[in-house]
C-alpha cells in the first residue's frame, strides 16, 4: 500500500487517478501481489504481517460500542501495529459511527481469518439497531 505522502510523482498519479489501468499494468500490479503473497508474514518480506490480535480487539471495540477509543487512534501506530493496508478500517468507523448516530446496537462477529497469502485478514461483524 503506497502513502500518497512522499510518494514519486508516477505513484501519486496512479494513487489520485489510477482507477482505470491498462491490461499492462494490471497484469504486473497482479503479479507483484501475488509474488509478495507467497513470502507475505516471513522474513523474506519487510511488510508489516498481520496482526490478528489488533484486528479481533478493534471488532471487539466497534461490537462494544466504544468508538470514543478509536478516536485517540494515530497513523503511525496502526500502520506500525497492523500495517498500512489496516487503514480501511475508517470505513468500519464510518458505518459504526452511522449506527450509533441512530441509536442502541447490538453487534458479534460472525467471522475473521487471517490469510498470509492474500495479504489480509478478513472479518465480518453483524449488527442490527435495538
Amino acid at each position: 500500500m503506497p502513502l500518497l505522502a512522499g510518494a514519486p510523482e508516477e505513484i501519486a498519479n496512479f494513487l489520485i487517478a489510477g482507477r482505470n489501468p491498462t491490461p499492462e499494468f494490471r497484469a504486473a500490479r497482479q503479479a507483484r501481489t501475488l509474488a509478495t503473497g507467497m513470502i507475505f508474514g516471513t522474513p523474506e518480506c519487510d511488510l508489516t504481517p498481520l496482526n490478528p490480535e489488533w484486528d479481533k480487539n478493534f471488532m471487539d471495540l466497534l461490537i462494544r460500542g466504544q468508538l470514543e477509543k478509536i478516536d485517540d487512534f494515530e497513523i503511525e501506530e496502526i500502520s506500525q501495529a497492523a500495517g498500512r493496508s489496516t487503514h480501511e478500517i475508517r470505513t468500519w468507523v464510518a458505518a459504526f459511527a452511522a449506527l450509533t448516530a441512530s441509536g442502541p446496537y447490538a453487534a458479534h462477529q460472525d467471522y475473521y481469518r487471517p490469510i498470509n497469502e492474500w495479504i489480509a485478514g478478513y472479518g465480518v461483524i453483524s449488527a442490527e439497531s435495538k
